[in-house]
């Protein structure tokens, strides 16, 4: 079941902009005005992420090396880091309800299921130097200690055409994600 769930990761997002249309919304301005930037720095976590790793738009988990620099400096798991910010922002947009249902969802697919099944493989194929990098890096927020460490790492290896091509396929999914939450907020509020 979880190499099934992590072939069909990326089918969440069109999931939830699905249910947006068909479910009830609740638009503010100042929801939008916070949900907004949260998607574009949830994307740039992405970008940024996708810069660094090699190939990861696979459909079973794999990993050539262990990447410890760039944001995999402040945790392990920016690329699915970004998908919560991106999603936590879509769900502000679209209101209170939607938040407690993106996080019901964000946690039983990254955080319990996903992340998980990655790190078991991870932990297999590097052993000890992963564990050590897990004792200190979190998962999905930053760590803030051994800053200047971390800075330090954090602009190793970054490759922006790298970027745009592992990222572009997010980034439409992104823009048609917002497109229609935005159309479903504006068609509610109009």
């Amino acid at each position: 079941m979880t190499e099934i769930l992590f072939k069909y990761r990326g089918l969440v997002w069109g999931l939830f902009a699905l249910a947006v249309l068909i479910f009830p919304v609740y638009p503010s301005t100042s929801r939008l005005i916070a949900g907004v930037p949260l998607v574009a720095a949830g994307q740039l976590l992405r970008f940024w992420a996708a810069g660094v790793i090699p190939k990861y738009r696979t459909l079973v988990v794999g990993a050539p090396e262990l990447i410890k620099w760039g944001p995999y400096a402040w945790m392990r798991n920016p690329l699915y880091a970004g998908n919560g910010i991106m999603g936590l922002g879509w769900a502000l947009m679209a209101g209170w309800a939607w938040e407690a249902a993106f996080a019901a969802v964000y946690t039983a697919l990254y955080v319990l299921t996903i992340i998980p099944h990655e790190e078991k493989f991870l932990q297999d194929r590097f052993g000890g130097e992963y564990i050590q990098y897990k004792k200190t890096t979190p998962s999905l927020f930053p760590a803030l200690n051994g800053f200047g460490d971390r800075i330090a790492r954090s602009a190793e290896g970054f490759d922006a055409k790298k970027s745009w091509f592992m990222e572009r396929h997010s980034l439409r999914m992104n823009i048609a994600v917002t497109a229609l939450v935005l159309a479903r907020l504006y068609y509610v509020s109009g």
